[in-house]
């Protein structure tokens, strides 16, 4: 017995007993972390303890051959991480997601009637990959609304948790090849075992160092445009009195921006202008997207990109770096400063810069 016990704490299982550790640990800090958005901490504290749960549940199966853990956890924890998106992006949580918490409350039951559950486990893969998609959709569907409310989307972005879904999937690839492929052949069993183990422990790392600086981003809550709306108005035949109204509604707002200087302002979004210019947001939304054929983000990184260029010409130049002038001119991220420039521009700025010198 305890040469088998020997043989079985290998290196991987000490990466799951360090990576149960570290989803029971972070856990507890996100639940005590002091945080606007207490709920998002709360589902991100579930999923992880779910998580743990699950890497338990295979650790003391590989080491004492037995299944210790009374509680089956792998249909819980994707639907916390859907809660925990919702919640940090500000956006009303759906009723019939309480539901989707179904599955897991009848799998436990199967389990504590003796059912074998592994029997269900395509159900569960079924499941867990449907949640995934949705979840990709809803970060898509925000990636929008983002675009089209900020513009500076330094911290805003959901990209981290589009990486955890990413990883949830390549997990679910691999159980179902090694279902499908390699029920016979022990090797590839343990290979997939292994990076199993190895993506779980980065996926928790990545949770950790991500999690505590999301959840205070979107104290707004961005507004949702009707889709039906918007369709109508493309189906729409416009006719040219309203074009002419909207050309020159936008061409007044696009003056109001550049005379109040708006994007100077590195905070400003879709609500700060529509209360500066005292217009309704989908409006000025609608207007900004067929007028310039741009989203928010664009419309205004544009505004700044001119006024860098002007500060460039003036005497400040002399005084202040390229970063300097960009924050001047509203920018308050140097990625975003030069990536906004070159696809604006098509050069970076300092090559604009040694040409606006040649040309002197």
């Amino acid at each position: 017995m305890h040469h088998s016990f020997q043989l079985d704490l290998n290196p991987f299982s000490l990466i799951d007993i360090l990576t149960t550790s570290m989803t029971f640990m972070l856990g507890v800090l996100f639940l005590l972390a002091k945080s606007e958005n207490k709920r998002a901490n709360v589902y991100l504290a579930a999923m992880l303890w779910c998580l743990g749960c699950e890497v338990l549940d295979v650790l003391t199966e590989s080491i004492v051959d037995e299944n210790i853990i009374l509680i089956q956890t792998s249909l819980f924890t994707i639907p916390f991480l859907l809660l925990y998106i919702h919640q940090t992006m500000n956006s009303a949580i759906k009723v019939w997601y309480v539901f989707l918490f179904g599955a897991g409350i009848i799998q436990n039951l199967l389990f504590y009637l003796g059912v074998d559950v592994h029997e269900l486990i395509y159900i569960e893969y079924l499941f867990n990959l449907s949640i995934l998609f949705l979840i990709l959709s809803v970060i898509r569907k925000h990636r929008e609304m983002v675009n089209n409310f900020y513009s500076d989307l330094e911290y805003k972005s959901l990209h981290w948790i589009k990486a955890i879904v990413y990883v949830f999937f390549t997990f679910h690839v691999l159980w179902i090849l090694e279902d499908i492929v390699a029920i016979q052949n022990e090797l590839i069993t343990d290979y997939f075992a292994i990076i199993s183990s190895i993506l779980t422990f980065f996926m928790v790392f990545w949770i950790g160092h991500n999690g505590f600086s999301q959840s205070e981003t979107f104290k707004q809550r961005l507004f949702f445009r009707d889709e039906k709306e918007s369709h109508e108005d493309d189906e729409e035949v416009e006719d040219t009195e309203k074009l002419k109204a909207d050309q020159t509604e936008y061409d007044n707002l696009c003056q109001h921006i550049k005379e109040q200087k708006l994007f100077a302002n590195p905070k400003l979004n879709l609500r700060v202008l529509s209360e500066s210019v005292k217009m309704n947001e989908k409006e000025i939304s609608r207007l900004i997207n067929q007028q310039s054929n741009q989203n928010f983000y664009q419309f205004i990184n544009h505004f700044r990109i001119e006024e860098f260029k002007l500060l460039l010409n003036s005497p400040k130049a002399s005084q202040l770096t390229l970063l300097g002038l960009a924050e001047e001119a509203g920018f308050n991220s140097k990625s975003t400063f030069y990536k906004t420039f070159k696809s604006q521009e098509g050069i970076t700025p300092k090559q604009y810069e040694m040409l606006l010198k040649k040309s002197e």
